[in-house]
């Protein structure tokens, strides 16, 4: 491999980090200017549209795949449905930094129960103590955030922002899980994407008819949601397919963790409270925490991983 070929992987994930970041306020400014239902559908509307786009020479070869493969295809679509729902609802209750954070938390925690065999979590116990060294900076993350935000703490809000973090996580990990089992069926990444948001376009349309009926009559900014599912949805995932292709999955596994930290840094320069250096400190941490957990779960158990082709 050629020294450009590292630094353009490195650069990728990088960007994906900062992708990342955006992602999150961007959803975060969504969730408290807009219907969330009519900002879910518009934006996956858009990332259906242009993923399809892409894979537009090869949709009958793509879409024959579908039609072989129902079971996967529904498995993928629940997961993402209950992922993205997950992520809006948490980011209406908590700040960004910390709904990420928790959430690359339990998504680690939830990969590694699911793909560890019981045998082999009896000959690795110093696992166990890595769990709770997440386990336990996430709670330092928690309870940064009782302090910078008292009177939310104080309410439902802070309860509902931890459940949904969690069913965000979990739900994370049973998309990996799913986009495994579509690699195996012949799945590229982009057909990948191409076909997982039919199901959460179609449950939140159906949402907004029913329980927000005058949201649809109100004007559209259609550039609006178009940028949303540009930063939201297209980059951070291009960037991350480009960053596993490049660097691989392990390496980009150690770094991408890093993501919270930027959006710290993020949502402070936008406004959203004010800097707390024991917050960037906690959330440093937590990412070291996960780093370290990811690190030595792949080297007793797993070993490097292949990245589906993009094309």
């Amino acid at each position: 491999m050629s020294n450009s070929k590292p630094k353009a992987g490195y650069i990728c994930i990088l960007l994906t980090c900062f992708a990342n970041a955006v992602s999150f306020v961007f959803i975060s400014h969504l969730t408290r200017n807009t219907n969330a239902f009519l900002s879910i559908f518009m934006t996956f509307s858009y990332a259906l549209i242009i993923f399809n786009a892409i894979q537009f020479k090869k949709l009958s070869k793509l879409y024959s795949a579908v039609f072989s493969n129902k079971k996967v295809l529904l498995q993928m679509n629940v997961a993402t449905l209950v992922n993205w729902f997950s992520t809006f609802m948490a980011l209406r209750y908590l700040d960004p930094a910390t709904t990420l954070c928790i959430t690359l938390g339990v998504l680690s925690i939830t990969i590694f129960f699911i793909s560890t065999p019981l045998n082999q979590f009896k000959a690795n116990k110093h696992l166990g103590i890595s769990v709770l060294l997440v386990l336990l900076s996430l709670g330092l993350i928690v309870r940064q955030y009782i302090q910078n935000f008292p009177l939310a703490s104080h309410s439902s809000h802070l309860g509902l922002g931890l459940f949904w973090c969690i069913i965000d996580g979990i739900s994370g990990a049973c998309i990996g899980l799913a986009s495994e089992a579509m690699g195996k069926a012949k799945f590229t990444v982009t057909g990948i994407l191409a076909t997982r948001f039919y199901l959460l376009v179609f449950v939140s349309a159906i949402a907004l008819i029913f329980f927000h009926p005058v949201a649809i009559l109100q004007e559209i900014d259609w550039k609006y949601y178009l940028l949303s599912s540009v930063v939201i949805v297209f980059i951070p995932l291009l960037m991350y397919q480009i960053a596993i292709r490049e660097l691989g999955t392990m390496i980009v596994s150690l770094l991408e963790p890093f993501s919270p930290v930027l959006t710290y840094i993020l949502q402070i320069s936008m406004g959203y409270g004010r800097f707390n250096l024991l917050t960037l400190i906690f959330l440093a941490l937590a990412s070291a925490a996960v780093v370290w957990f990811v690190r030595i779960e792949h080297k007793s158990l797993h070993g490097a991983s292949t990245a589906l082709p993009i094309e």
